[in-house]
């Protein structure tokens, strides 16, 4: 009875060890330069094209698709990176074909051909700070700073 007494103590102490090392390890995924410009670059790209909306979709479907091709290198990029899931859900929600953002909008665009100024502008607002959230979030892992207010 005394040796599976020590073997029992023995377990119970590993398993601490193990815990009190995984809660050491960080939350989140370190700073990445690379997820850093992709978040910047394609905050630009995104509301470029968006300011041309008010135009045929057809004129722009080929940028839209490359556009898209990048959200998705950039979301697949993230999801790489160890410890990266809030990011990796942020470019999942911004790209969501049926969601409410940057999928969203370009559906709408080449749905109805073209839109108007209101709509173009308030969704650029809304895309933007979502950008914006992505961007604060990865410019913290480098070192805290505090990122506008959306």
């Amino acid at each position: 009875m005394r040796q599976k007494t020590v073997i029992t103590q023995t377990g119970a102490v590993l398993c601490f060890l193990v815990l009190c090392l995984s809660a050491c390890s960080p939350l989140i995924g370190p700073y990445s330069p690379t997820a850093y410009k992709y978040a910047t670059s394609l905050k630009a790209e995104t509301l470029a094209l968006m300011s041309k909306a008010k135009e045929p979709y057809e004129k722009h479907a080929a940028k839209t698709d490359a556009l898209f091709v990048e959200f998705h290198k950039a979301h697949e990029y993230v999801k790489g990176v160890p410890g990266n899931s809030i990011s990796a859900a942020q470019w999942a929600i911004l790209i969501k074909e049926d969601g409410d953002l940057a999928g969203k909008f370009f559906m709408r665009w080449k749905e109805r051909t073209t839109l108007s100024p209101a709509y173009i502008q308030e969704f650029k607002k809304l895309i933007s700070d979502a950008f914006d959230e992505i961007i604060c979030l990865e410019a913290n892992k480098k070192s805290a700073s505090k990122c506008k207010p959306s």
